[in-house]
């Protein structure tokens, strides 16, 4: 899969220089907040980031795209699975990149997208106790993604702002101790009303649910819901190029449910989180 994306690489280059069409897309997601318990453990009480990132290019004269990815988790935490890092190349397809909406209800559609995409792994800490369980370190991931965003961009205060990002993938192994085979879906929605210069409250929730089953597998199935508030001090004034425009400094306070087996260790089982910290996003 990879020599096939660089090949396509190649010839897009050639026909785009040709051409003189746009070339380049980057898309990024940073994200460095404190946990209480982060859905992982009562006492995780550290900071964690988040950060990921496509780089890639479109390819030819069509909704069609290539690119360099990564998913990374760096956390004060000393377990690896909260120091990660994820690398690969995809291929992902816009099939209504041309479609215009109507209304609200209908003006996402665009944003769909629909990728493949080939990762390897490798861990920031305790990596030796990685090799030790056995994790995989490659996966296949196939599915779907979507990004969107109404009433933020020169927003009507009276109207309510919302955010909504979802995922659904197929995974080979998911970098786990055992053939995953099976999905992985997150629903992540968040809607809001203006407070004026730059804030905004919110009701927000945050879904992870999976095919598997068994308490090992508790934290890919488990919701987080609460509420939120937040500051963007640089939204109005921001240019769209601007790299800080999406920064926002915010704090959630949610209440936790698992939705099949609960954690078999008393002290994995949380009944809540509290987080704050800062975001910023470029590109999506």
């Amino acid at each position: 899969m990879k020599r096939l994306i660089l090949t396509l690489l190649v010839l897009s280059f050639i026909w785009q220089a040709a051409y003189a069409r746009p070339l380049y897309f980057g898309e990024f997601w940073n994200n460095i907040a404190y946990y209480s318990t982060n859905v992982e453990k009562k006492n995780f009480d550290s900071f964690l980031g988040r950060f990921e990132g496509k780089l890639g290019v479109n390819l030819f004269d069509s909704p069609f795209q290539a690119y360099g990815v990564y998913y990374c988790a760096a956390s004060q935490s000393t377990d690896y699975w909260d120091n990660s890092l994820f690398y690969g190349a995809g291929l992902r397809f816009k099939p209504f990149e041309q479609y215009h909406g109507t209304s609200w209800a209908n003006e996402w559609i665009t944003d769909f997208k629909i990728f493949v995409e080939s990762l390897s792994s490798t861990y920031l800490k305790d990596a030796a106790s990685a090799e030790a369980a056995g994790l995989a370190t490659t996966d296949v991931r196939a599915g779907f993604d979507l990004w969107h965003e109404w009433n933020l961009d020169a927003p009507i205060p009276s109207v309510p702002w919302g955010e909504l990002w979802a995922n659904l993938s197929y995974r080979q192994t998911n970098f786990g101790w055992e053939d995953f085979n099976n999905y992985v879906f997150y629903f992540q929605p968040k809607i809001g009303r203006h407070l004026g210069s730059g804030i905004g409250v919110y009701l927000c929730g945050d879904l992870t649910y999976s095919g598997k089953s068994g308490p090992s597998y508790s934290f890919l199935n488990v919701a987080d819901y609460g509420v939120g508030i937040r500051f963007e001090p640089f939204r109005a004034n921001g240019d769209e190029n601007d790299l800080m425009r999406k920064f926002k400094m915010y704090a959630e306070f949610l209440g936790v449910t698992y939705l099949k087996d609960q954690p078999i260790d008393p002290n994995k089982k949380v009944s809540s989180d509290i987080r704050f910290g800062i975001d910023f996003s470029n590109g999506r």
